[in-house]
């Protein structure tokens, strides 16, 4: 972690404060403004059409121009978006503070391949785990204080102390140092790297991956209140045990990924004595298995808990969702240089992106036909995407 690692970190410490004020009670809050369930999952998933459309133009522009305005503009995008969303008086109304505020996720891509070259492309799982890690630090408290702010205030309360919280962000990232803009070594293979049979495979597996850890995400607050009867507020408290859930698995599913990837580069060659090294596996990475496993473990845990320390145990072990989504990350940065890192990264969380426009709406439709049922199918697909992966690691 050297300075601009930190400062990142620290301005997701405070983007997690404040988003974790409003994000997993969110849902209560489009109900209240008078959706359906099915409403509310078409939200979601329109919210999410638009992150995914900006993930890989904004990762083009961070392999063409300066990171480090681009990264600020997404900053302000996020601040004006949630303003839009707690001044907004129905669930139409929300609908443009929410897709501006969807819009701010484009700098994802745009922090990504700023971290590579601040570390040089140096143990990028670990990096990656670690600073998102403070996303999660920061929303550690916050989704508890959320719920209580809801309960005895309002919910557009919520909304306004997120925005001085975002600020604080915003002072942070800044101060980041500025990085040059990578050097382009020519443009007849410009598009090469995204129309290979390896990342064509790899982007496959990322989606099917999402989908089905995805599906058991969008509703649950809904289906705790609902199916459940729990309040709010511990709703709330929920949320922040998924944040600290995230904080104790991330970095160890990054020291998972570092591993593997030194065990595939500690090999001789027997007449050269120089390493081997071995193409990344980007199908079976062990930190991915185990944190897939830890999300069908929660999906269980809450079709089947009925007191709030069981719960508790099923929001830590969801924070291995966004392990999972760090190691993707890195994996991805890996696929190719400093020149073309940005636009692979930004077509990687496009790819997490679509699966995440597939699972809001698909959930909300099971959803209606029984509030069980996106746990159910997340508890299915998981290890059925899993053996598919296998088997494709195979060939």
């Amino acid at each position: 972690m050297n300075r601009d690692t930190s400062l990142v970190a620290l301005a997701f410490v405070f983007w997690g404060l404040g988003e974790g004020l409003f994000l997993h009670i969110q849902p209560l809050y489009i109900e209240e403004l008078g959706a359906d369930p099915l409403q509310i999952g078409g939200l979601l998933s329109v919210a999410a059409v638009v992150r995914a459309a900006t993930f890989l133009p904004a990762g083009i522009l961070a392999d063409r121009l300066p990171r480090k305005p681009v990264m600020v503009g997404g900053w302000i995008t996020g601040l004006v978006g949630v303003l839009l969303i707690g001044l907004a008086r129905s669930w139409q109304g929300l609908l443009p503070g929410l897709l501006i505020y969807a819009l701010s996720a484009y700098c994802i891509p745009v922090v990504n391949a700023y971290l590579a070259w601040a570390v040089d492309g140096q143990r990028l799982a670990r990096t990656f785990t670690t600073v998102f890690a403070g996303y999660a630090a920061g929303s550690m408290v916050s989704p508890a204080v959320g719920g209580w702010l809801a309960e005895f205030s309002s919910m557009r309360t919520v909304y306004f102390a997120s925005a001085l919280l975002f600020i604080l962000s915003l002072l942070a990232v800044v101060q980041v140092n500025p990085q040059p803009v990578p050097t382009v070594t020519g443009q007849a293979g410009r598009w090469s790297p995204l129309l290979s049979g390896r990342f064509l495979g790899f982007a496959a597996c990322v989606c099917a991956t999402f989908v089905a850890m995805h599906l058991s995400l969008p509703l649950a607050s809904n289906y705790l209140k609902d199916v459940g009867g729990w309040r709010v507020a511990r709703i709330g408290v929920l949320g922040s045990f998924q944040a600290a859930g995230t904080v104790m698995l991330n970095p160890l599913l990054g020291r998972l990924g570092e591993k593997a990837k030194q065990n595939r580069t500690s090999r001789v060659h027997p007449l050269s004595r120089k390493p081997v090294v071995k193409r990344p596996v980007l199908v079976t990475a062990p930190g991915l298995v185990v944190g897939q496993a830890l999300v069908w473990i929660a999906a269980l845990i809450m079709l089947l808990a009925r007191t709030f320390p069981v719960l508790a145990l099923a929001y830590l072990l969801r924070g291995a969702y966004e392990g999972c989504r760090s190691l993707t990350q890195a994996q991805a940065s890996e696929l190719t240089g400093e020149a073309d890192r940005g636009m692979l990264l930004g077509a990687t969380d496009t790819t997490i992106a679509i699966a995440q426009i597939l699972a809001p709406y698909a959930a909300g439709w099971l959803y209606t036909n029984s509030p069980t049922y996106p746990f159910v199918a997340s508890l299915a697909l998981i290890p059925a995407v899993l053996l598919l992966r296998l088997a494709a690691s195979r060939l």
